[in-house]
């Protein structure tokens, strides 16, 4: 079904040093970044298998009715193993980036997560993208309280919910797989797909979702997001010397995509390593006028 994850710690520490032999400016970055990988695999097996409760059938009628998984149905936290995932992913980001304030290591005692507190919390933040639940948190003054920014807290919330999101992706992979869903948003959590991959042995194109990690194919030749099918308004640039990290943009909705050629380079690549590496796209992007598609819980 070609869903590749969980990645490999081998594989993806080979793509940061290629990435590194070329900008060692993004050290501290992809420090940060293998930190807390580290933490969601060594949790990942812990959560085991989230059974989702749907038949296959009934799967596949949600996903022909263009509707991803989780916006009706409550994915169940294992509250003691969250705040497990919580407490070691602030001490990775500390360890990795000691400048970051000393509150980040007082988080998981905030109010917000304790006793009945957190249910109330995760169930609120359920169908939230990175921008609600930042809005949230400053709304309900959770940063005011703790003493850190919004940003950051949203940030480590959504890496500490992720393996729970991408158990359940991967039982849902097994049991149906993604073939029949065309959207340009996650066909288990909603979350808009913001990097994509032409897979490197027949060009299709694959978008992926940065919180449960499923990925799934799209036709090329079709924006994503307002479905626009007109190749005069659909075109793609690039940096010079660099043809396999792609923009591709919509002159309707005049959103973009950052894409990745693996034909170009001749071999597939972990999405969540390139999406890093690329922000000076994010930039051009924005200098050319275009917007991104959605605000994913991203380091940069």
């Amino acid at each position: 079904m070609g869903q590749h994850y969980p990645p490999s710690m081998k594989l993806v520490t080979k793509e940061i040093e290629h990435h590194l032999q070329k900008n060692n400016d993004l050290a501290p970055i992809f420090k940060i970044y293998k930190k807390i990988l580290k933490v969601q695999l060594s949790y990942l097996h812990k959560i085991g298998n989230i059974h989702n409760g749907l038949s296959a059938e009934e799967i596949k009628n949600c996903f022909r009715n263009e509707k991803y998984l989780l916006a009706e149905k409550k994915l169940e936290i294992n509250s003691d193993l969250f705040m497990k995932i919580l407490s070691a992913t602030c001490k990775a980001l500390k360890e990795a980036s000691p400048a970051a304030p000393e509150s980040l290591l007082e988080l998981p005692g905030a109010n917000v997560f304790k006793n009945g507190n957190l249910e109330e919390f995760l169930g609120a933040i359920a169908l939230f993208n990175k921008q609600e639940l930042e809005d949230f948190i400053r709304k309900q003054k959770i940063d005011k309280k703790i003493g850190l920014d919004g940003e950051i807290i949203s940030f480590v919330v959504f890496t500490s919910l992720s393996p729970f999101y991408s158990a359940y992706m991967r039982e849902v992979n097994q049991q149906v797989g993604f073939t029949i869903w065309r959207q340009g948003y996650c066909p288990i959590c909603g979350q808009t797909a913001v990097m994509a991959r032409h897979r490197s042995e027949n060009g299709a194109r694959v978008l992926g979702c940065w919180l449960c990690h499923a990925e799934w194919v799209y036709p090329r030749l079709e924006c994503p997001y307002c479905h626009n099918a007109e190749q005069k308004k659909l075109r793609f640039f690039y940096v010079v010397g660099d043809k396999a990290r792609q923009v591709h943009v919509c002159e309707k909705c005049k959103l973009y995509l950052k894409t990745v050629d693996g034909k170009v380079l001749e071999k597939d690549v972990s999405l969540e390593v390139e999406a890093l590496a690329t922000g000076y796209l994010d930039v051009l992007a924005r200098e050319e006028g275009y917007k991104p598609p959605g605000e994913a819980a991203v380091l940069n």
